[in-house]
């Protein structure tokens, strides 16, 4: 009987730690992902702040042709 129980622990002393580098995996996936949208994200807001900017810089010209 003796003989079982050990082989239990064995076997749990390799699926342990794949679990766990598993799940650090998953995690570590899921991290880049996340920082991989919001750097897009945040290039898409600077991108709508420059088109805002150069819209504004165009009106005003209209404004001083127009004149």
């Amino acid at each position: 009987m003796r003989k079982w129980k050990a082989s239990y622990t064995v076997e749990a002393s390799y699926i342990v730690p794949l679990f766990i580098f598993a799940m650090a995996l998953a995690m570590r996936i899921g991290i880049c992902c996340y920082e991989e949208v919001r750097d897009e994200k945040e290039q898409e807001q600077i991108a709508d702040m420059w088109e805002v900017k150069e819209f504004y810089k165009y009106q005003t010209l209209k404004e001083v042709a127009n004149d």
